[in-house]
């Protein structure tokens, strides 16, 4: 029997069409394909970021796929919506799908505000989306897929699917791709080598989504979907977006052992709890190309992250920081205000914790109250968030606590962060600790290069390039970062050479392609600032609530 045609899609909403990040096809997606591809069952992924109607109706009725599944976010709600009422329109016989933390946890409004939906796949996806398949492949036309578990129907639900225990009887992403309208390759660069998390935060949905048991792939499942995405598209540079990346230390160890060993040199950051890290982990993970690690530390104040149920205090949160800071790896936390409950003193709290702990980046949000968190559900339950609100409000999120203090709050905390991030770099004998601790390591040449260039020491900053380059001649960074020097201090033909070792060792690296067509240009131009890696402060979250129409 024919197999049925899968295609699955996203789209951001109309007022993030301009946002690279908002646009960012969700890693998910590429997982799903791969469950279904490997199985030799049909499937592409499609982002339709900014496409209108006349497009996307074109592109339904190109592809014609009898299954049609939706990425949605509480965010992308009404463009979701959209997407599957043309789908609706363009493939009349198709069994259209929504799914994700908004309809998983809202399935009952999300019905009736899209009649195009079918139904929404409650969850993780993977099995639910193959059984919907093999179902229809086996009796085409009829409902026999209605009966798949982990399905939410207009007319109930079937039984529930169990997590899955095998993460690597998915498939690997890199391995299956098949995409459409997908404009920057660096997408492929965030991965997920993990699901759940073993805190009951009140303000997540992450274990009411994926279960507060960790399940893991292994080292070699997610060391070839790096070799390959470094093969395939020539990508140096991962970011892992576990939300809890080293909760079990003999896994991150033998990750970090298999890194080494492979000979790729890459550069990566990660995220995590501040009660899952020790010494050992963090000096391995850095040897194997960490630069960058973020925390959910959320807040200074030890009443407030009582409040927030964070299952974690200040002595977790700042020896976890100590320590990135003492192995030499790049520092981001992530905080919230807004909270209720949370007083002036509690604010002046994390100022203190943020000068004290002179992060590299802070990413300051508004609390705001998703579906699926125990938080949303108490406001609803209490009338404080009416079930018309997602209709009535566009895109706009549901914030806590909206007043001056808040407001006030925020401009205080960036401005606190701002200043840390000044203090925050690493200085002369902070680098001379690292090298005599942990001798040679890529990665501490390279923020000392890094240092050095940004302080005017361009002298000191090539030779710490030119090291990385005499010990790992297979490193691409060292050119890379030689290349991006040398062309600042006018050495073109110097920069040139550099650029063609980086694309030799790792052809197609889209940072190199770029810098390659600029610099092959007779007349030179300027090229757009875009940091390699490292961290880029923001307050994440905190410009929407900012900018909203007061009242």
């Amino acid at each position: 029997m024919t197999p049925p045609r899968t295609l699955l899609t996203y789209s951001a909403p109309r007022s993030g069409f301009g946002d690279e990040w908002m646009t960012f096809l969700p890693i998910g997606l590429g997982y799903l394909q791969a469950m279904l591809k490997a199985r030799e069952l049909p499937c592409r992924v499609a982002n339709l970021s900014g496409k209108g109607r006349k497009e996307a109706l074109a592109y339904f009725k190109a592809q014609n796929p009898q299954v049609v599944g939706v990425s949605m976010f509480t965010f992308n709600r009404k463009r979701s919506y959209e997407l599957l009422a043309w789908a609706r329109e363009a493939c009349p016989g198709a069994v259209l799908l929504a799914g994700g933390p908004h309809p998983t946890h809202l399935a009952e409004e999300v019905f009736e505000d899209c009649p195009a939906l079918d139904a929404i796949v409650q969850g993780e996806g993977e099995a639910v989306l193959l059984g919907i398949a093999e179902r229809l492949q086996t009796a085409p036309g009829s409902d026999l897929w209605k009966r798949t578990p982990g399905l939410i129907l207009r007319d109930g639900r079937t039984l529930p699917q169990a997590p899955l225990e095998d993460l690597d009887a998915i498939g690997i992403p890199a391995e299956h791709l098949e995409a459409d309208f997908l404009n920057d390759v660096g997408q492929l660069a965030y991965l997920s080598t993990s699901r759940g998390c073993p805190a009951t935060c009140n303000f997540c949905n992450t274990p009411e989504f994926w279960g507060t048991s960790i399940r893991f792939r292994s080292a070699p499942s997610v060391l070839r979907e790096m070799r390959l995405l470094r093969e395939q598209h020539g990508l140096t540079y991962f970011s892992f977006r576990d939300d809890t990346f080293t909760a079990n230390r003999d896994r991150v160890l033998t990750l970090m052992k298999g890194i080494q060993e492979s000979c790729l040199h890459p550069l990566w950051n990660c995220q995590s709890r501040v009660n899952l890290v020790d010494e050992d982990r963090l000096v391995a993970m850095k040897r194997a190309g960490c630069e960058f690690m973020q925390f959910g530390v959320e807040h200074g104040s030890e009443r407030v992250l009582q409040l927030l149920d964070k299952g974690t205090n200040l002595r977790h949160a700042r020896r976890a920081l100590g320590l990135v800071r003492k192995v030499g790896m790049n520092l981001g936390i992530y905080l919230i205000t807004g909270i209720p409950g949370e007083t002036w003193a509690d604010v002046e709290e994390t100022a203190a914790f943020i000068r004290d702990t002179r992060p590299q980046d802070c990413q300051i949000s508004p609390l705001a109250l998703y579906p699926g968190t125990r938080m949303f559900d108490q406001y609803r339950a209490e009338g404080r968030i009416q079930k018309d609100f997602y209709r009535a409000s566009g895109d706009a999120e549901i914030f806590a606590r909206v007043d001056a203090h808040t407001e006030k709050a925020l401009r205080h905390i960036d401005h606190v962060a701002q200043q840390a991030r000044a203090k925050s770099r690493f200085t002369p004998a902070e680098f001379a600790e690292q090298k005599a601790w942990l001798g040679f390591c890529a990665v501490t040449n390279l923020l000392c290069g890094e240092a050095a260039e940004e302080e005017g020491r361009f002298t000191e900053a090539e030779a710490e390039y030119a090291e990385i380059i005499a010990k790992e001649p297979a490193n691409p960074w060292g050119f890379m970062k030689r290349a991006l020097l040398r062309e600042k201090l006018g050495r073109v033909d110097q920069a040139r050479a550099d650029l063609a070792e980086v694309l030799a060792l790792a052809p197609g690296n889209p940072e190199a392609t770029e810098l390659a067509a600029l610099w092959g240009l007779k007349q030179h131009k300027t090229r757009a600032k875009k940091p390699a890696h490292g961290p880029t402060a923001e307050m994440k979250g905190a410009e929407a609530y900012l900018s909203r129409p007061k009242m």
